[in-house]
């Protein structure tokens, strides 16, 4: 029998490798949870900003078709508010535009020539004539319904205020020319009390001439904000005043 020797060691076996830990793949880089959140918040911005620019230019076109519109109305108005002073003024003046009509031209060479004495180149029955058709002029303009004619044609408040002002001071200086006709007649055919007749005549038609300097540019400045002013004939000035 054979006897194992006592030197004889028994064979180590090989040590194991590692274990290898579950490595974590990463996401792709679009499907990070972060990139995610950020594309979304920009393209919430993005859509938002999209949505207030045609809500912005829906709305300016709403409000620029709102004022062509408006003006249009406007328009409307203010040429049959011209039609009717052109028509009214006929007879008593030449309306040139914006142009500050010359109301009754006969008028103050008339008075002119009674302070000095000289011949007034017209008669009483002229200036009863004239003083007839200043008074028609005035009461075709008041039968004409101006309040009617811009109501509700877009006009704002100063814009009607200033419009039917126009129209009460224009009708107020014709017949301020009127009474100056009349006193005029008065003196043509009274020689011994013309001085007093005379002055009051110049006073009735220096205040017909105030009225209608203010109440032409009203008109014509009316007509200037509803986007057709009134020509100005070469040459000649407009009205001046408040």
């Amino acid at each position: 029998m054979a006897i194992k020797g006592k030197g004889r060691t028994k064979a180590k076996q090989p040590a194991r490798a590692p274990r290898r830990a579950a490595v974590p793949v990463k996401r792709p880089f679009a499907q990070r949870t972060w990139v995610k959140a950020t594309a979304a918040f920009i393209a919430g911005v993005f859509l938002v900003s999209m949505c207030w620019w045609v809500w912005e230019n829906l709305d300016k076109d709403r409000n620029a078709k709102a004022a062509a519109n408006a003006q249009a109305q406007q328009q409307q108005a203010i040429g049959a508010w011209k039609a009717q002073l052109e028509s009214s003024l006929a007879n008593v003046a030449q309306v040139q535009g914006a142009a500050l009509p010359q109301v009754a031209p006969t008028l103050q060479p008339a008075l002119d020539a009674l302070s000095k004495g000289t011949d007034p180149g017209v008669t009483a029955s002229d200036m009863d004539t004239l003083a007839g058709q200043l008074g028609d002029a005035a009461t075709k303009l008041v039968k004409f319904k101006l309040t009617d004619a811009i109501r509700d044609h877009g006009f704002t408040v100063d814009q009607t205020e200033a419009i039917t002002g126009a129209e009460a001071e224009i009708v107020a200086a014709l017949r301020s020319f009127q009474v100056a006709a009349q006193l005029t007649s008065l003196a043509v055919s009274t020689p011994g009390q013309q001085d007093k007749l005379v002055a009051a005549a110049n006073q009735a038609a220096s205040t017909g001439q105030e009225l209608l300097i203010s109440g032409w540019t009203k008109y014509s400045n009316a007509a200037d904000a509803a986007g057709m002013p009134l020509p100005m004939p070469q040459g000649l000035a407009p009205a001046s005043g408040s």
